[in-house]
This record gives structure tokens, sequence and C-alpha cells, in this order.
């Protein structure tokens, strides 16, 4: 049924009548601008179908018809209901029919809400809301629902049949405002066909005049802005009553758009006492008897740990909002066929639970599910971990196996890649799989013991994976380490080579050396503790000047730090070598890399001794680039006289960059 034919003026008075009205110019509204035989739509209604293509709304039924679109016949166009300040709330894919009617969703012979896309919901189509049609080469159509519509039954007053509504005026609802002159009321009730003819009556807005076939007078009033009252006087009691006995018939018609030739445009159907939702079996249930929805999850099981993640689902758009959700694990079925369980259930911003108590031994099905309301999802896709990795957690001293003594420490050096919470309380760090109310977050690297003491720690890493160490600890009974003395140290180009003296202290376990810059600073990589007194510190920037302290450890703790001293790393020179140097009469070759590209090479004799000696002359070169990168190449080559009357023996190379290659002997050939 192509909606734009059926629902165009009808032909003689009323017709008339209507396009008098619009000559006359009674309202201009939304950017529309009545001329006497069409309306020109505006910037605002850009995006209604043009004549034969339309684009249908039924709010009351969810249902949308889509007219013509011929030159698209065989494609596949995409449907979508948008709600301001929402979003999308319902989408359809249909292929078009090249026919009168392209396609029509949620309507017998046609297709549900949610054919071919993810969205399977059938929207609760309100007015305001934009319905619109998108083909592939990107073309776009939109209807915006009206907000006119029948409130109440129809009212028979003898041979007399009046029909209320309503419709927007106001330029500031948030619902579109309509035009009183695009508006028309009708009852269907095919009943009255053998009675005057047609199977539906008609009230246009103007005076009561007779209908062009007969059998009635019809009109439409304003008895205030925004309401509407069409008034349809019969010519028999016998067609008041069968009009009035019409079960769900009242429609208000309004559209957006009329052509010179008076087809309605952008056309919403409101039909009083309709009822939405699915409008067929098989098609998706509407808002408000949406499921729960349902994402993924995984699981990673340590013993009778388990870890269970999942990302957040999004509410079915206008649907009652995810609450939260119910993580179990559920046991294999006994001897009684009964499955025991454990859970939890967790807020709406949960993401991940850790369930304990589980039997080793025993295996489990793991069940996640949204709650909205009450409803609970279907169990939620359980696939594999993404990232199962937990983060390095190292204590200390180290915590001591289950039953045994505390260790003795006066404090417990904590390293980790993740982000470590900790109680000293005995109470637990990790609660649901986050942090618990008493768990505190570690600012330093240690945590003091001044007395006896349970401690837990739990180290967490961006995606929520953690580890876990507890243990008992007590203050320890000896003192602290004296103050280390003669600290002293030799740089080098990227090291700096510490020693100093020897504790005399039996308790001293090691020795802990802390590095900053020249401003005091700590470096971020600190050198690892070293059991004897000298260690070398790599990794240094090269003519670079850092500080440098060190402090002696035993059972109680790390003693106060030594003096500082300050160090300089030597300035950095490039690096060359020589890979063959060869000799004969008349011809000296040597060929060596470089790292530093347009560095200036000299080639030295070398004394008996193995000192440098003299330069040899004429033999220089540039290092130039060549592959891989970073490495460049350089040749001398000194012939005839130039080359020397005899092989020159030992050679060294020196770059002008502070490279030094050789002593290398010189080959004949």
């Amino acid at each position: 049924m192509h909606f734009s034919t059926l629902f165009t003026a009808p032909p003689g008075d009323a017709a008339r009548r209507r396009r008098i009205r619009a000559a006359v110019g009674a309202t201009a509204v939304a950017g529309l601008v009545l001329t006497p035989l069409a309306v020109v739509q505006g910037t605002a209604s850009a995006a209604v179908p043009v004549f034969p293509n339309n684009v249908v709304v039924f709010p009351d039924r969810d249902f949308v018809s889509v007219e013509g679109y011929a030159e698209h016949a065989g494609e596949t166009a995409t449907v979508e209901v948008t709600r301001p300040g929402v979003g999308v709330i319902g989408s359809a894919k249909g292929d078009v029919s090249g026919t009168d009617v392209a396609f029509e969703i949620n309507h017998p012979g046609g297709v549900c809400w949610g054919n071919g896309t993810n969205l399977n919901v059938t929207p609760d189509i309100q007015a305001g809301d934009v319905v619109s049609i998108t083909f592939p080469d990107g073309s776009h159509d939109e209807t915006t629902t009206s907000s006119a519509t029948v409130i109440h039954d129809m009212v028979q007053d003898g041979t007399t049949i009046t029909v209320d509504g309503t419709f927007n005026v106001d330029p500031a609802s948030p619902l579109p405002v309509v035009n009183p002159d695009f508006l028309e009321q009708r009852i269907i009730q095919p009943d009255l066909v053998p009675i005057i003819g047609k199977r539906d009556v008609r009230a246009l807005p103007g005076p009561i005049v007779p209908a062009p076939r007969g059998g009635y007078s019809s009109g439409m009033s304003f008895p205030s802005p925004g309401h509407f009252v069409a008034t349809y006087q019969f010519d028999t009691l016998e067609a008041a009553d069968v009009t009035a006995a019409a079960d769900l018939g009242e429609r208000a018609m309004n559209w957006q758009v009329q052509d010179a030739d008076g087809n309605r445009q952008g056309l919403t159907i409101a039909e009083f006492g309709e009822v939405g939702g699915p409008g067929f079996g098989g098609c998706p249930a509407g808002p408000a008897g949406q499921p729960a929805p349902a994402g993924t999850a995984s699981v990673v099981r340590t013993g009778a740990t388990a870890l269970v993640k999942w990302n957040p689902v999004a509410s079915v758009p206008t649907a009652d909002p995810v609450t939260g959700y119910s993580v179990e694990a559920v046991g294999a079925p006994d001897a009684n066929a009964v499955m025991a369980t454990t859970g939890q259930r967790l807020g709406v911003n949960a993401t991940q639970a850790t369930l304990t108590g589980l039997d080793p031994a025993a295996s489990y099905t793991f069940e996640v599910r949204s709650m909205t309301g009450t409803k609970l999802s279907v169990p939620f896709s359980m696939g594999a971990a993404s990232d199962t990795t937990v983060p390095t957690l190292n204590l200390s001293p180290a915590p001591p196996p289950l039953g045994s003594p505390p260790v003795e420490a006066n404090s417990v050096s904590v390293t980790s890649n993740g982000q470590v919470f900790f109680t000293t309380d005995g109470s637990p760090v990790i609660t649901g799989g986050l942090p618990s109310d008493n768990a505190k977050l570690l600012s330093g690297t240690s945590i003091p013991i001044t007395a006896p003491t349970t401690l837990k720690v739990a180290a967490f890493d961006q995606v929520g994976n953690f580890a876990l160490a507890e243990g008992d600890y007590k203050p320890v009974s000896v003192a602290l380490p004296a103050k280390v003395t003669g600290l002293a140290g030799t740089g080098a180009e990227t090291s700096v080579a510490l020693t100093w003296d020897a504790s005399t202290d039996t308790s001293v376990t090691g020795y802990q050396v802390t590095v900053s810059d020249n401003a005091g600073v700590k470096l971020a990589n600190q050198p690892p503790v070293t059991s004897v007194p000298r260690q070398t510190i790599t990794g240094l920037t090269p003519g670079t000047t850092y500080q440098f302290t060190v402090a002696a450890k035993n059972p109680a703790g790390l003693g106060p730090e030594s003096d500082s001293i300050s160090k300089a790393t030597t300035p950095a020179t490039d690096h060359i070598t020589i890979s063959t140097a060869k000799w004969k009469s008349g011809d000296f070759k040597v060929v060596g890399t470089g790292d530093r590209v347009g560095a200036i090479i000299q080639l030295y004799r070398v004394n008996t001794d193995g000192s440098r000696g003299a330069a040899i002359t004429g033999a220089t070169a540039q290092v130039v680039a060549a592959a891989p990168p970073g490495i460049g190449d350089w040749t001398i080559r000194l012939r005839n006289t130039a080359a020397g009357t005899a092989n020159p023996g030992r050679i060294i190379a020196v770059s002008g960059g502070g490279g030094i290659a050789g002593p290398f002997t010189v080959s004949n050939g």
C-alpha cells in the first residue's frame, strides 16, 4: 500500500478548501513556506523524502513503511530510529523491492527490527523520534515522528460524532511543532462500505462541508492552540452507529511537506488505541520486555581461587538499565544431582570478581550475568582471558611459610611492577577482586614493622590481575648498622666503580648504594644490594656528574647513609675499528669502520714500546655512511711514493671523535 498516494487530499470541495487555506498562509511552521499549490521545504526539512519516495511512521504500532525508492531496487537499506539526547534506539535492514512499497518493518510480510543489525529490540517509537533511511551510496532521507494524536475514543451524539486530539505548537518544546494545515483525522471502519461506499471517513481543517461522495459532512476546528476537534455529521443514524462501533479506528495524520500535487511527505499516522511491540512472531521484544543484556567474560583459575573478568555491557536503549552483575562458580552435580555454587553479586561498575574457597580438585562452570532490576541475563559467553599475567610482587625479607615463626625485620621492602596495597592488622587486602576498605596504597618502597604484624600485600596491574603475599613479622632485636666510611669512585664513559670500607659488624648482610643526579634527585633505577664492599654502577650517561652514597644492611634494616661523593663519567668518544691493513710496493691500504659519520681518521706508527708514534703522512680519511644504520666505513689508501718503501709494521687509527683502534699489524700483499 503506497501511503503517500493513499493519503493525498481528496478531490472535490474538501480538496479545494484545503488548498485555499494553504494559499492564504494561515500557518507557517518550522521553516515551511505555504504557496497556492505546494509547500516548499526549508532547510529544517532538507532530508524529508521526495515523492514517489516516502518514510511513513506508525508510532503506536512501532511500524514503518518505506515507499518507492525504485532507483535503489535490489539494494539493502538501513533504517534507524534516533531519539534526541539518547541516540539510536532501533534499527533494521531491508531489501528494496522496486515496487510501490520498498519494504516494511514490524509488519506482517516485512522484516523485524534488528534484522541485519546488532540492535535486537523493537523500539517504542514516540513523538520527536527521527526515522531515517540510508542507502549504500550514502543518500539519506528521514521523517520526524509527529506529536499529533487522538486523545480518547470518539463521542457519538445522534448522527454527530466528534474526535478530539492534540499536537504541539510550542517552539520551546522538545517535540516537533505541527503545522495545523498539515493535519487530517480519519476513522477507519470497513463496515461503512455498503452504507456510504467507503471504508473510512475523513475530516480536514476548516468548516463542516459535505464529503465529495456523500453520506456525511465533516470539518476540523481548533478550540485552543494545540487542540483539534474533528466533527462528522452523518446523513443517517445507521451510518453514525456503524462508525461509532469501529474498534481502534481513530487516526491522526500529520505530514512535514506537501508538494504541488498534494503528495504528503514525511508522514506520521498515529492510531489511537493500537499497541506497540513486536508486530509478528519472532520479532524482538520492546524495551519493557527486554531481558538483561549479555556479554563476554573470562576466567583464570588457580587452585582454590578464580579471577573472573568481564567487559561492562551496554543497556538496551530506552530499556531498564543494568544495575549490577552476578558471578557464580557452579560445581558438578553430586549423587543427588545437587550442584553447589559459590558466588558474588556486584555493583554496576564492577568488571571482575575473585571467587575463593573453591575445591582445588573439583571442576566448575563459571557464569557471569548482568542484572536489570530483578531480571538476570543469560550467562555471558566465557572466552579465554586476554591478559592473565599477574604482576610481579616480592617482599624482602620474604614472608615465612604458613605456621612458621615470624621473620625479624624492622621494615619490609616491596618491589612490584604493579600498584601495591597492604594491610598490617591481619584483615583482607582484597575484597571482590579489588582493594579492601582497610587496604592502604603503598606510597614508598617499604613497610615499617614496629610490632608483631600480620602483613598482607597485593599488587594490581592496569587490567585488574593481582598477586598476593602475606606473612608474620616482628621487629628485630639487633641494632641498625653503623655509618659506612671510605666511599670512593672512579668514572669511566658509562659507569663509575665504587669502593668503601668493609663493615666489621657481623650482623651486616649487604650494602645498598644510592645513585642521584647532580641536583640530589634519586634515579628511578637503583642498583641491587651487594654483599661485598664494592660495586660498579653501569648504564650512566657519558660526561655527567652523579652523587653516590652507600648504607650497610642487616636484619634491622638499612643503617645511615655514608657521606655523599660526586663523580663524573668520562665524555663519550666514537668507536672505530681496523678491519684490514695491507702493504705492498707502491700500495698501502687500510679499511675500517666507525659509528660517527663525518669523523676524520688519522693513522699513526707504533713505537717499540707499544705507544703511539708519529703520524703517517697523508694517511687520513673521513667516515662515510654505510649499512646497517649507525655504522660507517672509512678507507685510507696511499699509492706510489706515498705508500713508503717498506711495510710500516704496526699502526694505530685515531678518530677526531676520540675513538682509538689498534695497535694493528699490517700484512704484506
